[in-house]
């Protein structure tokens, strides 16, 4: 029942997220083989600030497991 709740609250929070974001953040939930999403595995790209030697690289590319 929780996972229910809990996978539900993320589909919500993804909406919210692809209608209003920080510029150049990347959220997306894992694809499986099979095409199917897993909302409970995340890939989040964070960029670098502005004036730093890696700009034009991503400083972090992070995978969350819920």
């Amino acid at each position: 029942m929780s996972d229910d709740i809990a996978r539900s609250r993320l589909v919500e929070e993804r909406k919210a997220w692809r209608k209003n974001h920080p510029h150049g953040f990347v959220v997306k939930p894992e694809t499986r083989a099979d095409g199917s999403v897993d909302l409970m595995v995340w890939h989040c790209v964070i960029p670098n600030k502005k004036g730093v030697s890696l700009q034009k690289k991503i400083c972090f590319n992070q995978s969350l497991d819920l």
